[in-house]
């Protein structure tokens, strides 16, 4: 033994000191050789993933173009997931017969129910890659097992469930859907429009109905900008009492836009009225909504408009202004020299050159 070791063993402190350094070093060894052996696990299930998606590429590009069953094996248990992100990512791309029998396909090798199975997993990207093969394929039977994250706490799960049952059923979805957007704060109000829009008029027209009339003002605020995506002569009644009772700047731009959509004659009064609203997006929303009519803002009312506080309402006055069909280049330019707000007249400008080049 060196006589430093021997010395050093004598001493309790300095004896400790040489068991920590040992401890030290073999945990040291012991995680290098961790990370070796994960490397190399890593490396070989990329490559393993590689040359599975360089076999089921073709695969799958070859069954989108015929309806005779596959005539390849369904693929191994742990090679299951690599098939359904493949797919789902092939799908993606496909419309029409393709993708009918890309669904088919799933189908045939009953992986559909290994996505039901997913569900059932706590890891949020196998469910979220479930969820997206349910999209494709859901059916009823699923419906009961994605309705039950509508409430998860993550927001992506939750929007991506709600997706699904749009995709099943688009009526009943709804009914179920727009409670849960009132009292979710982390659904932006884009998603919550694209779900609308993927369901269709017809399906947001009376759940929307129903939970406008149930829901506070608080909530009520909420809800309003998903009504351009509802029936407009389903929508017409809550938007005529909107625009005469709500203090709210956006439900009753909401209710100008539905009113705009409908294109009916009888509501031209209250659009006009709505010209001098306090709020500058009513405003705005008025003026877009009566270029929408067969009697669109007179002209008069249109050169009020280019004085307006708000860039966004002189600009679009001069676009209605500019799209007079009784009204040239030559007629455009001698009404220009009638505007006397400066702002106006830069907005006026830009529309004739626009307009009339």
């Amino acid at each position: 033994m060196p006589a430093w070791l021997a010395i050093a063993m004598e001493d309790p402190v300095l004896r400790w000191a040489l068991y920590v350094v040992a401890a030290l070093t073999v945990v040291t060894l012991l995680t290098m050789v961790q990370v070796l052996v994960l490397a190399e696990l890593g490396a070989r299930r990329l490559a393993r993933r590689r040359a599975f998606d360089d076999v089921w590429r073709p695969r799958l590009a070859e069954a989108t173009l015929h309806n005779a069953p596959p005539s390849w094996t369904a693929p191994v248990a742990d090679e299951r997931l690599w098939f359904l992100l493949l797919w789902c990512r092939t799908q993606r791309k496909l419309r029409g017969q393709a993708h009918d029998r890309l669904n088919r396909l799933l189908v045939d090798y009953g992986l559909h129910r290994a996505a039901l199975d997913l569900l059932g997993r706590r890891q949020i990207h196998l469910r979220l890659v479930a969820l997206a093969v349910l999209r494709q394929v859901g059916g009823p039977e699923s419906w009961d097992g994605v309705a039950h994250f509508l409430q998860h706490r993550n927001p992506l799960l939750a929007l991506a469930a709600a997706e699904v049952l749009v995709t099943i059923d688009p009526h009943r979805a709804m009914a179920e859907v727009l409670p849960v957007v009132v009292v979710r704060r982390d659904w932006t109000p884009q998603r919550i429009s694209a779900l609308c829009q993927l369901a269709g008029r017809t399906a947001v027209s009376s759940p929307l109905l129903a939970a406008l009339r149930a829901a506070s003002p608080e909530q009520v605020h909420r809800l309003a900008t998903l009504a351009q995506w509802g029936d407009p002569a389903r929508m017409a009644g809550w938007a005529r009492a909107a625009l005469g009772t709500s203090p709210d700047p956006r439900v009753r731009q909401a209710g100008l836009q539905v009113l705009g959509d409908l294109r009916d004659d009888v509501d031209h009064p209250v659009m006009q009225a709505a010209l001098a609203d306090p709020d500058a997006d009513v405003r705005l929303a008025a003026l877009k909504a009566l270029r929408k009519q067969a009697a669109p803002a007179a002209l008069e009312t249109l050169h009020a408009l280019l004085s307006d506080r708000s860039w966004a309402v002189r600009q679009e006055a001069a676009d209605a202004i500019a799209a007079q069909p009784t009204l040239d280049r030559v007629a455009l330019e001698q009404f220009l020299d009638t505007v006397e707000d400066r702002y106006g007249q830069d907005a006026l400008r830009r529309a004739i050159e626009e307009r009339h080049p």
